[in-house]
């Protein structure tokens, strides 16, 4: 009998127990790492699709998202309510009809400011209507000098006075049946003059700050005089919106009587002599225009003869 001898190798004897283990593990990974890229190209045909709507968008999305576009709606958006918040208020003073007629009046009267504002490059902050008070457009900063501010004071009354000459002119083709127009037409040309006693915040303080800062101080004479006026004479204690007034003229004449006499305040009230003489022949033109335009509406309201 010949010596046994064992195998060279262990190669087909032994069997690897933890082979297939690694197998499914390897195969494992293999499917996660599938799934992975498919989820992942799932979501990048999502993001591209995405990416491609806001291309595709984006003037739209530059509109709604642009500060200036929210800005503007904004601003109409407050004066569209404190249009209607004064209606409401004047409408129960004098209806419904003479309410809106009355705002559609002091929004041509700031249209005229605002107009003017543009063509002078003044940017506008937006228009404001205060119910008992009237209206008001802002100015993102002040004129480059006192002629423009004066042009720019004057454009309200002037665009004014023209509407309430189209109500007069609707009365006069009505002359037995005048309704709300010829009392409209009063009302606004009453106004308009109120607008021109010259002191700021009044339009004519504007306007005749131009020609001379000491006339300030006639306008608020005037002022007093009238609010002084009413309770003597007419005995009328209630005038709470004259005496706003006063007090917004009087805070306003402080605070510019304060400011110092430099150089670049001298330069803004450095008005050539020929314009200060055209504003105010437009400013007592526009008085008297105003004054005879009361006069004739006053005509057309047969009731208050």
């Amino acid at each position: 009998m010949s010596e046994y001898k064992g195998p060279t190798s262990l190669e087909n004897y032994t069997d690897d127990a933890g082979e297939e283990q690694r197998a499914a593990a390897e195969r494992g990974q293999a499917d996660t790492a599938k799934k992975r890229k498919r989820g992942l190209a799932g979501l990048g045909g999502v993001g591209a699709t995405i990416v491609g709507l806001l291309v595709k968008f984006k003037a739209l999305l530059v509109i709604l998202l642009d500060i200036k576009w929210v800005m503007v709606v904004g601003q109409i958006g407050l004066s569209s309510i404190t249009a209607l918040i004064s209606i409401a208020a004047y409408s129960f003073l004098f209806g419904w009809a003479f309410a809106i007629g009355l705002v559609g009046l002091l929004f041509i009267h700031e249209m005229g400011h605002a107009i003017v504002m543009k063509l002078k490059g003044v940017p506008i902050g937006g228009m404001i209507f205060i119910p008992m008070l009237g209206a008001a457009v802002f100015m993102r900063r002040m004129p480059r000098n006192a002629r423009d501010e004066a042009e720019v004071g004057i454009a309200g009354p002037i665009a004014g006075a023209l509407a309430s000459g189209v109500c007069l002119l609707i009365a006069h083709s009505m002359p037995y049946s005048p309704g709300i127009w010829a009392p409209l037409a009063y009302f606004g040309f009453f106004l308009n003059l109120f607008n021109l006693i010259p002191i700021i915040p009044l339009d004519g303080g504007r306007v005749l700050a131009a020609i001379d800062r000491r006339i300030w101080i006639v306008g608020f004479l005037a002022l007093v005089g009238i609010q002084i006026w009413e309770w003597v004479a007419l005995r009328n204690f209630s005038s709470i919106w004259l005496l706003i007034f006063i007090i917004m003229a009087a805070s306003q004449f402080w605070l510019r009587g304060r400011t110092p006499n430099t150089p670049e305040a001298q330069a803004y009230y450095a008005v050539p002599l020929s314009e200060r003489i055209a504003l105010g022949l437009a400013y007592f033109g526009l008085a008297a225009a105003l004054v005879l335009g009361m006069a004739l509406a006053h005509s057309f309201m047969p009731y208050v003869n």
